[in-house]
């Protein structure tokens, strides 16, 4: 129990401004304070000084009601006296104190001995009775501080570990997406070296299809270098004259084993110009890119459309399917490193999240802008409206 010569000491408990004074601009409005004090004069004092900083403050007189306040909800801070009717305040701080939740002790007692105690219980800090609001303020102030700086470097480390956790993902699938096609790459070799059990057309498929894997595998790998290295330096144009035509050729050699083995249909529509000024490789990635995502999205026998045509003093590229849609939810998000959406059909299909990733870093180096459209009648439309000039050459 407190003395009670505390309470009624000749300004030792009274506040230093009047009540109705001007409130300063409370520092952490939303913080909540606990204040486990049985002497009704200590008790009002600390909860009115802590209102009265705008904090939100609950009151308690004994370990029970306090383990029952500590509990729900959570309290950010708690005020406690060492000596209650039911027991020791040093009990309350041994079962709950944590980083989360500093206790600084409200206490008469002067003794180095009950210090050491409550320090090895877990208290922060010790404020002596009788004490100055300006006192109780100041220190529950920095005990909170302290706090606030310990959730936000939890939360960073938890960031950080959500990170790793995410590259060591996506090195598995990237792992996992390279060991298929060199799987394949390996088997036709296997079927090469015996090319006496095979014929001329088998055989030239096969060197086809070698061929094409290793191309996706090239392009899958500097797709993931290109991310790393545009985020923190920015990718750079090298601007040409290029020709649509030419692209869309080779789009229709790389892609047309694939799409012949699972069935597909792909089509290329060119209107207009046939020829714009932009850098010719990053184009064509990211148009590899775009037609990988809706082969790996479209089902047997579906039609994909690749597609040029002016638009404002542009060139409107794009890319339609009649997969399953994107949902308007991951629309915007769908652009962002590690995104994916859908379920992976083919293993040689990727879908590591890196290759939409890539578009919207070229897009911006570009000077485009990329985006995602539902097509009418089912599946996405994804376009690149590129700037002039153009010419008809």
């Amino acid at each position: 129990m407190v003395p009670n010569r505390l309470a009624l000491a000749a300004g030792s408990l009274k506040l230093r401004r009047p009540l109705n004074a001007k409130k300063p601009a409370a520092e952490a409005p939303a913080h909540r304070i606990l204040v486990v004090e049985d002497e009704p004069a200590i008790q009002d004092f600390a909860a009115t000084a802590l209102r009265e900083a705008g904090f939100s403050v609950s009151v308690c007189g004994n370990l029970r009601q306090a383990r029952a306040q500590l509990k729900s909800p959570p309290c950010d801070l708690a005020l406690v006296d060492i000596g209650l009717p039911d027991g020791n305040g040093l009990e309350l701080c041994r079962e709950f104190a944590a980083p989360g939740l500093p206790f600084v002790f409200l206490t008469g007692r002067k003794d180095l001995d009950s210090r050491l105690e409550a320090f090895s219980a877990g208290a922060r800090d010790f404020i002596q009775k009788p004490f100055a609001a300006e006192e109780l303020l100041a220190r529950t102030k920095a005990h909170l501080r302290v706090k606030k700086s310990h959730d936000e470097l939890l939360k960073r480390n938890s960031d950080l570990e959500l990170i790793h956790r995410a590259r060591r993902d996506l090195t598995d699938m990237i792992v996992h997406d390279l060991k298929t096609p060199l799987s394949s790459i390996k088997g036709t070799m296997e079927l090469i070296r015996s090319r006496g059990l095979i014929g001329d057309a088998a055989y030239k498929a096969l060197l086809e299809t070698a061929g094409c894997t290793a191309d996706f595998m090239l392009l899958l790998l500097n797709d993931l270098l290109d991310v790393g290295r545009g985020e923190e330096l920015g990718l750079r144009a090298e601007p040409a004259e290029v020709d649509l035509r030419a692209l869309f050729d080779r789009l229709a050699a790389l892609f047309t084993p694939r799409c012949r083995q699972r069935r597909q249909r792909l089509r290329f529509s060119l209107g207009g110009p046939q020829t714009l000024r932009s850098d010719r490789n990053l184009l064509f990635r990211v148009l590899v890119n775009l037609v990988a995502n809706a082969v790996r999205f479209s089902g047997e026998g579906e039609e994909i459309l690749v597609a040029a045509a002016a638009a404002g003093g542009g060139m409107a590229l794009s890319v339609s399917d009649r997969g399953p849609g994107i949902p308007d939810r991951d629309k915007a998000r769908i652009f962002e490193k590690y995104a994916t959406a859908g379920p992976k059909n083919n293993p040689l299909d990727g879908g590591s999240g890196i290759g939409l990733a890539f578009c919207r870093l070229a897009a911006g180096a570009l000077g485009a802008q990329l985006s995602v459209a539902d097509r009418p009648g089912g599946g996405s439309v994804f376009s690149l409206s590129l700037p002039g000039p153009l010419s008809n050459a």
